[in-house]
């Protein structure tokens, strides 16, 4: 269960989305990792969380997500990855901050 708020700075912010319907941030060409949450462990940080994006001091996006971690043998450790109903809306609608400097913040939500 989701115990705790994280959150990103995004310099160069990017997403994808996996084949199975993860939408999957990222920054300077990297996926966020789970050892980027300082003592991170899994089951603190999978669950429901309303998610935040900030973008010139103003909230672009906010909307309700479930959070899991993703693997890819191209990956060293699991990386995050957003599950939300609509994945190719949510996909194009982060897609106009590609290249730009957002902030990704996640509060727990009951």
């Amino acid at each position: 269960m989701a115990t705790r708020e994280f959150g990103f700075i995004c310099g160069d912010f990017s997403v994808g989305m996996s084949t199975n319907g993860f939408v999957l941030p990222g920054s300077d060409n990297l996926f966020f990792g789970k050892s980027l949450i300082a003592e991170a462990y899994e089951d603190e940080i999978t669950g429901r969380y309303l998610m935040q994006i900030h973008h010139r001091g103003k909230v672009v996006c906010k909307l309700r997500v479930e959070i899991g971690w993703g693997t890819h043998h191209s990956q060293v450790e699991p990386f995050l990855g957003i599950r939300v109903r609509d994945p190719a809306l949510l996909l194009e609608e982060l897609g106009r901050f590609s290249g730009q400097h957002v902030e990704l913040q996640f509060t727990p939500v009951a």
